[in-house]
């Protein structure tokens, strides 16, 4: 009886063990990557401002411009520096710490809690960009922040006739991974106003 006590005892404990350890082990394979990605700063330029359009951390985003006399939709565009700082200071960076961004998702909230896509914000959406932090370093893209398409549906299509402005703050999550193929993410936010603004002159 007692050696039958024990030997239950034992499965037990290593049932426990195994338990334990892939646990272990998800959270391992989870967090591997030696470096940790940090927004350094985020912001927007207006499509409408053209090249003499400058990054701000709050984007004054003109639903439809008049240019000669005719109606005319511009895409916005926004503006990331990424640094990726290793997380043990001891351990230097090595080329296999770097980071590449792959893609990147934009979405929209409001501060009253009304986030509806299509009906309160713009609807959100991905796309790609790429570019390499280097380990320990920081790197600046540029990205599609509003798209054409987004100033031809609701909600802001109406604004285009509306002298109401509509404020946002924009969550934009960049993905990409480390030459060892761990994979990191990191978001960074800024407020949108939509509006038909003034035109640039």
């Amino acid at each position: 009886m007692r050696a039958k006590s024990i030997k239950t005892w034992l499965l037990g404990w290593t049932i426990g063990l195994a338990v334990a350890a892939s646990a272990c082990g998800d959270i391992v394979r989870q967090d591997r990557a030696q470096v940790t990605l940090v927004v350094d700063s985020i912001g927007g330029a207006s499509g409408a401002s053209g090249s003499s359009g400058s990054v701000s951390a709050t984007l004054q985003s003109d639903v439809v411009t008049i240019v000669d006399g005719s109606p005319t939709i511009y895409s916005d565009s926004g503006s990331v520096t990424i640094r990726a700082i290793m997380k043990n200071p001891v351990i230097g960076p090595s080329p296999v710490n770097a980071v590449t961004i792959k893609r990147y998702r934009v979405t929209y909230r409001r501060s009253d809690g009304r986030n509806t896509p299509g009906v309160d914000v713009p609807f959100p959406f991905d796309s790609a960009v790429t570019f390499t932090i280097p380990a320990g370093g920081s790197a600046t893209a540029g990205f599609e922040l509003v798209r054409h398409v987004a100033k031809q549906e609701a909600p802001l299509a109406a604004l285009a006739i509306s002298p109401v402005i509509l404020s946002t703050v924009a969550d934009v999550t960049f993905f990409g991974s480390d030459q060892a193929g761990n994979e990191l993410s990191v978001t960074g936010s800024f407020g949108v106003q939509f509006g038909n603004f003034a035109d640039p002159k």
